[in-house]
């Protein structure tokens, strides 16, 4: 057995500078070994941030996203023993819970899946971490999920046999976590023991079980890392050009029963079963799965993978005198033969103006906002050219650009 200890008492959380941090993690751990990293808390979320998360994702987010476990396993329905909107900080919240009859002073475990989509400045603390740490090891192409967990005193009881196929990245943002992980193809067991400001990493194909001994508070990112992880991105994508096209049914898909047989006893393909063959084919010989696998990847680019990415903010209505500022980085992916795309913040859009490229190029370069007119003037078209303000429209729906109406306006 490998044992990683927890740093001693009072060591320095802040460590070496970010970049310093994940060169040496990337050169020596990353997909290697189970490793704790201490002293790094390059996140900027702390465990109030992480509560006031904790409550906006429960307020907005599907049932299936939050769980609570007791030392009985998954509640279906955890109703009042989630967090409340008057708790607002995660030591009141552990407290109403130690107090609770239902739990019999046994420890609990709440998380939450794809937590950040809830709010975009801890989403982009987070890709921005990530995006510094593929610069060492490269992109990854795959959507990077993440779960926030709260507990306390709990020990998980997942199947030490079920493997994952992605790598795991666990920030300990308040107490302490001991993980067991045990690699694939290996009998070697490693017990690693964190504390805040510490990150745990584990490469893909180990299975784990987690430990709080006391409260704790944890965000964990996913990096699918084998080819097989493909796959389910690929079949939403085809599932939904499939919905889009004609032939595709309408409602649920119901079959007889029995199912009609040949003569002899003899079964064959439903016909439902069989046209739906038919409309994945004929889906897949077409240029949509190419187009719609390239807007996302696009997405996903420009969200360092983090995924799902904050909803879009509602438009705006541009005049060629509203003054347009970039504060973010915009990918452009060229598509042969079609129209380029545009990305940023994990939203991709069609760039269609004949003159996009000089107007990337004017935002990305300008020392100062400038006015939907003169971005006009730059590709060489009218400041009411409706393919330009949608362009402009969509780039400040996903944050790409900040609009402001020119000053004498405003005083107006």
């Amino acid at each position: 057995m490998n044992a990683s200890a927890a740093p001693a008492p009072g060591h320095d959380f802040s460590g070496p500078a970010p970049g310093q941090d994940w060169r040496r993690f990337a050169q020596v751990h990353w997909a290697r070994e189970p490793v704790v990293v201490p002293g790094v808390r390059p996140l900027g979320l702390g465990p109030a941030d992480a509560h006031a998360l904790v409550r906006s994702a429960i307020a907005a987010a599907a049932p299936r996203q939050v769980r609570l476990a007791t030392a009985d396993g998954w509640l279906r329905d955890p109703g009042p023993l989630l967090p409340g909107p008057g708790e607002r900080d995660p030591a009141g919240y552990a407290a109403r819970l130690a107090r609770e009859p239902r739990l019999a002073g046994d420890g609990w475990l709440l998380t939450i899946s794809d937590p950040l989509g809830h709010d975009f400045a801890l989403w982009s603390r987070v890709r921005d971490v990530l995006a510094d740490l593929w610069r060492h090891v490269g992109q990854a192409p795959l959507p990077v999920t993440a779960e926030l967990a709260v507990g306390d005193r709990h020990h998980s009881a997942e199947d030490a046999s079920a493997r994952t196929d992605a790598a795991a990245l666990t920030w300990v943002l308040d107490g302490e976590l001991t993980v067991r992980v045990r690699p694939e193809h290996t009998g070697t067991e490693y017990v690693l023991r964190a504390r805040a400001g510490d990150m745990v990493h584990w490469p893909a194909g180990g299975s784990h079980l987690d430990h709080r001994p006391g409260r704790c508070t944890t965000l964990r990112l996913r990096v699918p890392a084998r080819t097989t992880s493909a796959l389910p991105l690929v079949a939403d994508v085809l599932a939904d050009l499939m919905r889009d096209r004609p032939g595709h049914p309408d409602g649920q898909l119901t079959l007889p029963h029995p199912m009609p047989a040949a003569p002899d006893g003899r079964l064959g393909a439903p016909p439902r079963l069989a046209a739906s063959v038919a409309l994945l084919t004929d889906t897949l010989a077409g240029p949509d799965p190419e187009r719609a696998l390239l807007m996302r990847w696009a997405a996903l680019r420009s969200a360092a993978g983090l995924d799902p990415a904050p909803p879009r903010r509602p438009a705006v209505r541009l005049t060629p005198r509203h003054r347009l500022r970039r504060v973010a980085e915009i990918v452009r992916l060229p598509r042969e033969g079609g129209d380029t795309v545009w990305a940023a913040n994990g939203h991709a859009w069609t760039a269609r103006p004949a003159g996009a490229d000089a107007v990337l190029a004017r935002l990305r370069t300008a020392p100062r906002a400038v006015t939907v007119a003169e971005l006009a003037r730059t590709a060489r078209t009218s400041a009411d050219d409706p393919e330009l303000l949608s362009l402009l429209v969509e780039s400040y729906r996903a944050r790409a650009v900040e609009a402001a109406p020119e000053r004498s306006e405003r005083r107006s």
